[in-house]
């Protein structure tokens, strides 16, 4: 799809706003934007969760 210039120009200055996260918190608030579930995960388990916990989870479903 062909755009005009004008319609080129206005996308880059809209660009311009849409820089992502500055501060500390606002990184911190989106970290995990990203985050892949299932098989293709790195981890199972995210910082904040316990890890006693979701063994116990998975055995129980192992058990089902």
């Amino acid at each position: 799809m062909i755009i005009s210039q004008k319609q080129q120009e206005a996308n880059r200055r809209n660009a311009q706003h849409s820089t992502g996260p500055a501060t500390p918190a606002a990184k911190e608030a989106i970290r995990f934007n990203a985050l892949t579930y299932g098989l293709r995960t790195r981890a199972s388990i995210l910082p904040d969760e316990n890890a006693a916990d979701y063994s116990q989870l998975w055995d129980e479903l192992e058990a089902d």
